[in-house]
């Protein structure tokens, strides 16, 4: 038989519903202070990742504009979310320009060292010389050990 309670268990039920509301609650502070945090270093992200390299933002705007032109529900919605979720967006163009920045500089560095280093050669005639031919020892031939015994093993001869 069970050797628990009915008061053991409805004790262990609200204590997991307690820890599950008071984890989730601890999850909404923990984000809202990062966005609050967020709402006033973003628009210095949006600067730096201008400065950094301006095609990304220049071409996040041109991507807005053509949606707008191709799907305008779309479009909108994307200008809206743009505006609502800057706290998202800029960082997120922070973080393209910097990795664009980081790609271009390891392409450069990887051209660089294509370009500017030679390999050492040594430069091989192609006339080989008397002492370096190679003599191979005669074979000899091995007798077969079996007799052709049929027609078609004398087709081959």
């Amino acid at each position: 038989m069970s050797s628990h309670s009915s008061s053991q268990f409805k004790f262990n039920g609200i204590l997991g519903v307690v820890l599950l509301v008071a984890f989730f609650v601890g999850i909404f502070f923990i984000m809202s202070g990062i966005f609050w945090v967020l709402k006033w270093v973003a628009p210095v992200m949006l600067v730096a990742a201008f400065i950094i390299d301006r095609s990304v933002v220049t071409g996040y705007v041109k991507w807005l504009i053509d949606t707008v032109k191709s799907n305008p529900l779309f479009g909108i919605g994307a200008i809206v979310f743009t505006i609502i979720g800057y706290m998202v967006v800029f960082p997120f163009l922070l973080a393209k320009a910097l990795f664009k920045k980081k790609v271009k500089e390891v392409t450069q560095d990887f051209e660089n060292r294509q370009q500017g280093e030679f390999v050492d050669y040594e430069e091989v005639s192609s006339e080989p010389k008397k002492e370096e031919t190679l003599e191979l020892p005669r074979l000899e031939r091995m007798e077969r050990r079996q007799q052709k015994r049929n027609d078609y093993d004398n087709m081959f001869e």
